[in-house]
């Protein structure tokens, strides 16, 4: 709220959220209604993912019996018994990527050889989480990444759909990459809230604003630095 005041949204603009909006601080719930009730569009993100995800094992459980293989730690527990049915139906409807003139709009990124139009479940599960990808573009988890043989994917995407702009992986500053803007720049750890602004949705007329938030979560990697 803060920081659409500063930006001065208007009724003309178009506002859209990058995912990632449940379990990443104190206030997932009323995040989730105000972007609904305010008509505020939103990527779906690896966390919403994982909220889809569970339900649906759960109606599974009910329809057939067979056991939920998921499990949910104790604040997404309480999210999850907190969301009605219409905060379900937001999940559901969120998109994995947005295409708008030149710019295109996902949560992680784009693997080399992924088809957004045609995406495969596997496909579908590491457009929301890829950072890195091996030296024939293929996703690296994050666990196994070696910095002196991956590459973040950003730096080997080349545009085939256009300016992408994502989140999911945190950085000090925005990233700027040949074809991408990275703009999480990790809120929850008490660093900033960023947004990215275009004029008409040209991709070479942008700017960034940034609010300093509070700090919600402890940090367990290094930050990255992107001064590119």
């Amino acid at each position: 709220m803060a920081l659409r005041s500063k930006i001065g949204i208007e009724k003309e603009d178009r506002e859209i959220c990058i995912g990632d909006i449940l379990n990443k601080g104190p206030k997932s719930i009323e995040l989730l209604r105000y972007l609904r009730t305010h008509n505020i569009p939103s990527i779906r993100g690896n966390h919403e993912d994982k909220f889809i995800r569970y339900h649906l094992h759960e109606i599974e459980f009910l329809v057939n019996g067979k056991k939920n293989p998921m499990k949910l730690g104790t604040l997404e527990q309480e999210i999850y018994r907190s969301l009605n049915k219409k905060d379900l139906e937001f999940l559901f409807s969120l998109p994995l990527f947005m295409r708008i003139g030149r710019l295109t709009l996902v949560h992680g990124g784009i693997l080399p050889g992924t088809r957004l139009e045609s995406m495969s479940k596997k496909e579908a599960a590491q457009v929301m989480r890829v950072r890195y990808v091996d030296e024939e573009g293929r996703f690296v988890h994050l666990d196994e990444v070696d910095p002196s043989r991956h590459f973040y994917w950003s730096e080997l995407y080349d545009g085939r759909y256009g300016y992408v702009v994502y989140g999911h992986q945190p950085f000090l500053k925005p990233r700027i990459d040949r074809f991408s803007f990275g703009i999480d720049t990790g809120a929850v750890y008490g660093n900033e809230l960023t947004a990215i602004i275009f004029e008409e949705a040209e991709p070479e007329r942008y700017s960034f604003v940034s609010l300093k938030t509070r700090t919600y979560a402890t940090k367990k990697r290094p930050w990255e630095i992107a001064n590119l």
